[in-house]
């Protein structure tokens, strides 16, 4: 029996006005396109997601996704393996594509790379538990950067553990910030520096390509939002993301707990692009996406984003650490 033929008797079995008319496999994901009977409703199929992926023996519930060109309907399986997805050498095998600050991603499910440029998508905000891979995302960005000769990099760490070891080590374009008066005082230089920059394309007609372009990450920005009582932080990261990226700074915010009282209106209005990794529920996957579905996915660098041009996809987030990303860098700085 091939995979058609079993999923229309899934389908049969529970009673699913529905016939599945096509089977795609690729290295980490399968999808089934299902066309449905008149009268029968995509929610038909989503109760019965859990069932479907124990009768199909799949890991994780399927994504459902709507074709409405083909009239048909999509069930995505991510197939989990074993072997990471190196972002060293993916990187060596995917031509870099034209942009000022093009940074590889990972893998879409069908194989192919996925690459943002971060100079085109704005401010980005990204999400995810503990081992969703949240963290080796944010050293796959830090790895990308770092092969452009005109970035700065400012890292913001309040829980001393992800960016720690970049403090340390010969990297003399990044630096690294950790208590809450530390990242103010960081803050304040960046609106400063935002500022400066305005008035020099404005008086001597300069374009944002006479400046090195500044990339902000801040891990743990719940953990900063918490301790702020005066709404200082708060307050200058806002400023910071209405004005900055005409003038090349680059705000990039992660957390694992994206609650509305952290990812509240403002920050969501000035962080439009989102990747979300695995997240606790299906609330926190609206918050970050407008849209139900981080909350299934399998951990692991397994993530959706929406960002830019980009719709909501689904891909697997590179595998690279600060350890590997320190020994490759610092032996080149002159």
């Amino acid at each position: 029996m091939n995979k058609v033929e079993k999923l229309n008797g899934i389908l049969s079995a529970f009673k699913i006005a529905a016939v599945c008319k096509d089977y795609s496999e690729y290295k980490s994901s399968c999808f089934y396109d299902i066309e449905l009977a008149p009268g029968t409703k995509i929610k038909d199929i989503e109760k019965f997601s859990a069932e479907l992926s124990l009768a199909l023996k799949k890991a994780g519930k399927p994504r459902v996704l709507l074709q409405a060109e083909e009239g048909l309907l999509r069930l995505e399986f991510v197939q989990k393996t074993t072997e990471k997805l190196s972002f060293f050498k993916l990187g060596s095998e995917s031509p870099r594509p034209e942009g000022e600050i093009t940074c590889l991603l990972g893998e879409i499910l069908q194989g192919l790379p996925i690459w943002i440029d971060l100079v085109k998508t704005p401010h980005m905000l990204i999400a995810g538990t503990t081992g969703s891979g949240k963290s080796t995302l944010l050293h796959t960005i830090i790895a990308n950067l770092l092969m452009f000769s005109k970035i700065q990099i400012h890292l913001m760490d309040p829980k001393s553990i992800e960016f720690f070891q970049y403090d340390n080590a010969n990297l003399p374009r990044i630096n690294v910030t950790y208590s809450l008066e530390e990242c103010i005082k960081k803050l304040r230089m960046l609106n400063e520096e935002m500022e400066s920059r305005y008035f020099l394309m404005k008086r001597n007609n300069w374009k944002v390509t006479n400046f090195p372009y500044i990339v902000l990450i801040i891990d743990e920005f719940a953990d900063l939002i918490i301790q702020d009582i005066s709404n200082e932080f708060h307050k200058l990261l806002c400023k910071l993301a209405q004005k900055s990226r005409a003038a090349g700074i680059h705000i990039i915010l992660a957390t694992q707990r994206p609650s509305v009282n952290v990812v509240d209106g403002s920050i969501k209005a000035n962080f439009p692009a989102r990747i979300a990794c695995k997240v606790a529920s299906g609330v926190d996957s609206r918050i970050i996406l407008d849209a139900m579905g981080a909350e299934n996915l399998m951990g692991a660098g397994d993530a959706l984003i929406k960002a830019g041009d980009i719709p909501l996809q689904r891909f697997q987030s590179a595998y690279t650490d600060a350890d590997q990303i320190i020994k490759l860098f610092s032996e080149n700085v002159n």
